[in-house]
Parts: C-alpha cells; sequence; structure tokens
C-alpha cells in the first residue's frame, strides 16, 4: 500500500513539474521585463526629452558603478526603454510601471563594453493604445573607475531624532549596504567624523561623544579607543584628517556651540574656539604648535597627498568676530615632518574673507593641484547655509572658479576620488531637506560633467527615505574590522594620550580658562 502511494506521488511530480517550470519561468520574465524592441514603426516621435526620476539625462558615469535604475514619470499603460552604445548588444526593458530596473549584469556588460563612449537611451510609452517615442538621451560611460565602496552616516533630519543613527558602506558597483557601527549597539551616543587613510579602510576612525566617549581608531594591526583631550588641549579630537602614511592622524579641538534663529529657518553651529592637533599612533601623543593653536579658530584639517602640509581654515577670535554673519574663514597651510613631529613655515593660501566670503571643507586632489572646497555666506558649518556651494581654487595660479552645476540648494560635504577624476558631496538639490550623495566626474581637461545621485535598487528610494547621507568618505574596499574588537574597542576604557612635552603650552588657546570678554592667552 506505501509502495503504491509513492507511486502515485512520483507520477504527480513527473506530470504536474515541467508546468510549474514553465509557469515559474513566466513569472520570472514578466518581472525581469527585458526582451527585444518591439516598439511598433509607426510610433509618434516626440521631441522632448521624458521626465525621468532620478535625473540621468546626459550625465557621466564610472563605468563600474550600479545600474542606474530610474522611473519614467509619463502616463501610459507600457513602457519601453533601450540602452544602446557603440559596442556590444542592446540591453531594453519593458515595463508597466514605468521602471527601468536594469539588470545589473546586463548593465555592467554594455557599460564594460563602451567605456570611453556614449550610451543611448531611448524611451517609449503607449497611451490609449498609440505609442510615442521620446527624444533619446544619452549617458556617457567614462574611461576612469570610482572608488568600489562608500561610507556614510544616516541621521534623522530632524534635530530632536539625533539618537538614531549609524555608521553604513555601501558597495557603489552594486546595492549591497551594511552597517559599521550602529549607536544602538553603544547606548544611543553621538558618533561621527568618520574618516579614512589615503582611501585604505584598514585604517579607519570615527567618533563618539557622550557615553562612551573617545576617538575609535582600527589600524591593521589594532582597534582601541583614545582620549586625545589633555590638561594643554580645548577639548576632544573633532574634525579628522589621516596622514597618507597611515601614522598620524590631524584634528581640530572644538568648543562647539549651536543657537537658532528667531526669524531665518536655519541654525547655525560655531565654534567658541577651536585648535589643531595631530596624534601620534605609534606614541600616542598628541602634539601641536604656537601658529596653529591661537586666538585664531583653527579648523577643519586636511593633509596635502604627499603628506608634507596641512592644509586648513582659519577665522578670528570668537571675541573679534561679534556678530554671527560676519564670520570668514580663510585657507591656511603649515609644513609638517612626520618623521620628526615637527612643524614649519605656515603660509596664507587663500583668503576668502577679502570678498567677504568664507571657505570650508578643503579637500586637496589627489595630484595636489587644485582644492574642492565649500563656499558661502559666513561661518564654516555651511551643510545648514543656503548659500553654501562648491568652488575649486587652483594652487598655483590663485584663481577661483564655482563648480558649474551648483544649485540653489545646499551643496556640501565632498570628496574627491583616489584618481581624481570623480567628486561625490551631499546636495539638497532633490528636495530641499535631505541630503543625498551626488557624483561628478571630472575629466584630465579640466571639464566637470553632470552631476548624478547614487542610484539604487529602487528608483524611487529617495522619495520615501527621510535620513541625511552625511560625510560621504570613498575608500577602496570594504571596512571589515572584526566586530567582536570593535564593540570590545566601543565599551572599553579609552586610553589616555599623553601630551608633547615640547611643545610650548604657553602658546596654547587651551593653557587658560575661556571666559567672555577674556584673551584666550
Amino acid at each position: 500500500m506505501k509502495q503504491a502511494l509513492n507511486n502515485i506521488k512520483l507520477r504527480f511530480v513527473q506530470k504536474y513539474s515541467c508546468s510549474f517550470k514553465l509557469i515559474i519561468l513566466l513569472f520570472a520574465v514578466s518581472t525581469i521585463s527585458c526582451s527585444r524592441n518591439s516598439v511598433p514603426d509607426n510610433a509618434q516621435q516626440l521631441n522632448v526629452l521624458p521626465q525621468i526620476f532620478p535625473d540621468y539625462t546626459n550625465v557621466a558615469v564610472p563605468y563600474n558603478i550600479a545600474p542606474p535604475n530610474f522611473k519614467v514619470e509619463e502616463d501610459g499603460s507600457a513602457y519601453l526603454i533601450s540602452i544602446s552604445g557603440k559596442n556590444g548588444k542592446t540591453l531594453v526593458c519593458k515595463s508597466n510601471n514605468g521602471v527601468a530596473d536594469i539588470p545589473i549584469k546586463k548593465w555592467k556588460k554594455i557599460a564594460d563594453e563602451n567605456k570611453g563612449e556614449e550610451l543611448k537611451v531611448h524611451v517609449a510609452v503607449e497611451k490609449n493604445g498609440i505609442w510615442e517615442k521620446y527624444k533619446a538621451f544619452g549617458i556617457y560611460v567614462a574611461p576612469h573607475p570610482i572608488d568600489s565602496h562608500l561610507s556614510y552616516r544616516l541621521i534623522n533630519v530632524g534635530y530632536i531624532l539625533w539618537k538614531k543613527m549609524g555608521l553604513y558602506q555601501r558597495d557603489i558597483t552594486g546595492f549591497t549596504e551594511r552597517p559599521i557601527m550602529l549607536n544602538r549597539n553603544s547606548e544611543g551616543n553621538c558618533m561621527n567624523c568618520h574618516s579614512y587613510s589615503n582611501y585604505n579602510p584598514a585604517f579607519f576612525s570615527f567618533h563618539m561623544r557622550g557615553k562612551h566617549s573617545g576617538t575609535i581608531i582600527s589600524t591593521p594591526d589594532s582597534v582601541f579607543k583614545v582620549e586625545t583631550k589633555t590638561p594643554y588641549t580645548l577639548a576632544s579630537a573633532a574634525y579628522t584628517a589621516w596622514h597618507p602614511q597611515g601614522k598620524h592622524i590631524a584634528f581640530s579641538v572644538d568648543v562647539v556651540r549651536q543657537f537658532f534663529h528667531g526669524v531665518i529657518k536655519d541654525n547655525e553651529v560655531y565654534d567658541h574656539a577651536s585648535d589643531l592637533i595631530v596624534y601620534d599612533i605609534e606614541k600616542n601623543m598628541v602634539t601641536t604648535h604656537p601658529l596653529v593653536s591661537t586666538k585664531l579658530r583653527e579648523v577643519l584639517p586636511n593633509w596635502s597627498p604627499d603628506g608634507k602640509h596641512l592644509y586648513f581654515t582659519a577665522a578670528p577670535s570668537y571675541y573679534d568676530s561679534l556678530n554671527f554673519d560676519e564670520v570668514y574663514y580663510d585657507l591656511m597651510r603649515i609644513e609638517f615632518d612626520a618623521a620628526s613631529n615637527t612643524f614649519g613655515k605656515l603660509d596664507t593660501v587663500y583668503q576668502a574673507s577679502k570678498n567677504k566670503r568664507t571657505l570650508s571643507f578643503p579637500k586637496i586632489s589627489p595630484d595636489g593641484k587644485q582644492i574642492l572646497f565649500t563656499g558661502a555666506s559666513h561661518g564654516y558649518f555651511t551643510i545648514y547655509n543656503q548659500t553654501s556651494d562648491l568652488y575649486l581654487l587652483n594652487l598655483a595660479s590663485g584663481t577661483v572658479e564655482p563648480y558649474p552645476f551648483n544649485s540653489p540648494a545646499v551643496e556640501s560635504y565632498h570628496e574627491w576620488s583616489s584618481n581624481g577624476r570623480w567628486v561625490i558631496f551631499s546636495s539638497k538639490r532633490i528636495d530641499g531637506l535631505t541630503t543625498r550623495p551626488f557624483i561628478s566626474y571630472y575629466d584630465e581637461k579640466g571639464k566637470w560633467y553632470k552631476p548624478f545621485v547614487l542610484p539604487q535598487k529602487d528608483p524611487l528610494f529617495y522619495r520615501s527615505f527621510n535620513l541625511n547621507y552625511n560625510i560621504p568618505h570613498l575608500s577602496d574596499g570594504a571596512v571589515t574590522v572584526n566586530r567582536q574588537q570593535l564593540l570590545k574597542a566601543v565599551w572599553g576604557e579609552a586610553k589616555q594620550a599623553q601630551f608633547d612635552s615640547n611643545v610650548d603650552v604657553d602658546a596654547l588657546s587651551g593653557a587658560s580658562k575661556i571666559e567672555k570678554g577674556t584673551s584666550l592667552h
């Protein structure tokens, strides 16, 4: 009897398995919806570009980026999107809702086959049984790749909702996103200023404020937490810049304040005082110099690619700047010898204050020839300043030019790719409220190309995702720090950094108590 039942089951499986496989195959085809072009020859040709979101019309993309999925925002009952290049086969996708969900393998094949060439994207829409073809747009596939991973902090837009945040990394050659550290694992503290040494994820750091405070530093040899504040410095480390050799980290130490306007919608973040320090990882020692720890407010350090100069911005003392909207930061640099932990000559690189403007977040190009910075009406915390735009300073000529694709919204938090051909920056241009990561190509002839937002699997992602992307950093791989080691460092005691005994502490603004109306020396 048992054998008879088994035979019946076997015949049932054999009879219906082929039909079941056919159903699965048909479902897969309809879901992936990529097939040959079938727009009728008599389709009406329109002389306008289709409305798509996100806007990938006439942009330049790296050949190793994830597919630029988009949604056609034209009314219709059927959509056909074809992507063709000078080389290889045409990629065609059909859709009933206007979503171009481009298969990642096919996208990478057509992009790789057309490096240095322009892809043509044709969009056709069926409306009431009549097909209309829109004007084709181009996507230039640049011959230069971009670094494979992007890290960022995701934080709520609302000021009082900051307690839920995390540091994340995304493989931008695809759509995989993974957390590096979530503050729910550290009792809801604040985490910020993550950074790498020379795009190398093996040398990684970030700060924690409040509970478990300290700076987490990860190297190939160890993961530890350090307290950088000493009796001779203003505060714990803040804005971060790793030396290219990975043995030193420059920080600003800031007494940060903020206030909210009664009329203007933005808030102000400013420094009551700030200095620069350099931390020697091997010696666990903090050093500085009288020229970078003065009554001036020195902040936002950044190394030259060869590590011989430390760039930073500086503004007059808080007591010399009575009006918040008249605080202007200039660009400075000082020589530094990593072998001896000594500073050298100080130079003024660019005086933005002469034009009653401010300079923020200076980022030196990998070839050391140019600096991309944020320019604004005042201050340095430009993420809330509606006048914030990107500018390019030529170090040889001293000329400054605006980035040609600035928007009326805030542009800030930017970084070069390791090959100097791409810039990633945070912009509020999509909705005026949330920062999104945009990428722009800068070719070998000095031409900028229209930026595009980081592609997502769901093209409507940015319409519903309400967190800010802050401080985007590129790296040439994923952060692979051991999670147990990381959490052990987070929850463990911070080791105290020692202050360099060779420094003239009388020159430090942190050497005496800061009180209104008194000197910082």
